[in-house]
């Protein structure tokens, strides 16, 4: 019985080897299988898509100047003489035509005046008269010898006196009469009224602004660029503008001779086209494109990684005999503009770029290029 029970003992263990050796080798297949898996998987080749190189000597780099639309006449309107204002029928926003009413001044003093420089020259007009006749009269006898050369000299000083008088009350007319004329403020050119700086009633001195009076055709852009731009710029060339999502193409007047103390900027004025819907004072944009020579060329944002030392890498297509796989190269950046940069460094000419997706991608690894 003891033997029988040691070989027992001795069976069962055995059976336990040879259940823990199976277990073993099948735990060692399944992380094998597991394992190389993916190993097989990474031999397939990525679709990517690819766009080709293009190398070119130089890139437009677009810039933009903010400016202001200016009406090509816009006045400050004044009288030309003081007094109080009677009427100011003229309203902001209300349109206005050549020679139209736009203000008066109370001209009650001034017609007053007037009559009185009038009832002035009448009197000495009379007075005149009468002297002319009695010069006549004094020739006649000086001629017979009946009265003096003294008496005729006065007579004829006298004559001249009331000439001169006659000629200056007629002066004072004249300006009373000018100064009645005055007092209505017309429209020089028709435009909008843009403000209003007086009331009924107020009094005004000479000189001070009443209305402000901008003209609605013939609009100008007044724009500021460096001085480097500016000596660029053509005087009579056509340029592009932009006022919110309109536009336009707008011919180059003058370029100003002075420097703006405060922006460091000179002022370039264009002529807008009449049917540029532009009011004054809204902001308007200056577009240019100017070339700057540097080999490279243009890659998508979405094409490029950080790299080392200031550079960045692209991945491109590199031919080997099993098919394609991805490589890197570095580049520089030099310009970019919305989601497109132009890059500098040691791409091929031609050489197929990796568009985007680099994040599924390492150097080596078998892509399969769709080319766009």
């Amino acid at each position: 019985m003891p033997n029988t029970s040691q070989n027992l003992l001795s069976t069962r263990a055995l059976l336990a080897v040879i259940a823990a050796v199976c277990l073993s080798f099948g735990i060692t297949g399944l992380i094998s299988g597991n394992v190389k898996s993916p190993q097989k998987q990474s031999r397939e080749p990525l679709p990517v898509a690819v766009i080709p190189f293009q190398s070119t000597d130089h890139y437009l780099r677009r810039s933009s100047y903010v400016g202001t639309v200016r009406a090509r006449r816009d006045s400050a309107l004044a009288f030309e003489v003081s007094g109080t204002l009677e009427s100011l029928p003229a309203r902001e926003g209300m349109p206005v035509t050549t020679g139209q009413t736009l203000a008066t001044l109370n001209i009650d003093q001034r017609l007053a005046k007037l009559r009185t420089e009038e009832a002035n020259l009448a009197k000495i007009t009379t007075n005149l008269e009468l002297a002319t006749l009695k010069r006549e009269r004094l020739a006649d006898l000086l001629a017979r010898g009946l009265t003096s050369q003294q008496t005729f000299d006065d007579a004829q000083l006298g004559t001249r006196a009331l000439q001169q008088a006659q000629e200056a009350i007629r002066a004072r007319r004249d300006s009373a009469s000018l100064e009645i004329e005055k007092s209505t403020l017309y429209a020089p050119y028709s435009g909008v009224i843009a403000q209003r700086f007086a009331d009924q009633g107020a009094v005004v001195s000479s000189g001070t602004p009443v209305l402000r009076l901008i003209s609605q055709s013939q609009f100008e852009a007044h724009v500021g660029v460096p001085i480097e731009i500016s000596d660029s710029l053509k005087t009579g060339a056509m340029y592009t503008l932009t006022i919110g999502k309109q536009r336009v193409q707008a011919q180059l007047q003058h370029i100003r001779g002075d420097v703006d103390a405060s922006t460091l900027t000179v002022g370039a004025i264009f002529l807008l086209p009449e049917a540029a819907r532009v009011k004054t004072g809204e902001a308007i944009n200056l577009e240019l494109a100017e070339p700057v020579y540097v080999s490279g060329g243009w890659v998508p944002l979405s094409s490029l990684t950080a790299g080392n030392r200031g550079l960045w890498d692209v991945m491109v297509v590199k031919a080997i005999p099993q098919g394609h796989v991805a490589a890197r190269e570095s580049v520089e950046i030099i310009y970019s503009e919305n989601d497109q940069v132009f890059v500098a460094g040691t791409l091929a000419a031609d050489a197929g770029i990796i568009a985007n997706g680099l994040h599924r991608l390492s150097p080596g690894a078998l892509i399969a290029p769709m080319v766009q």
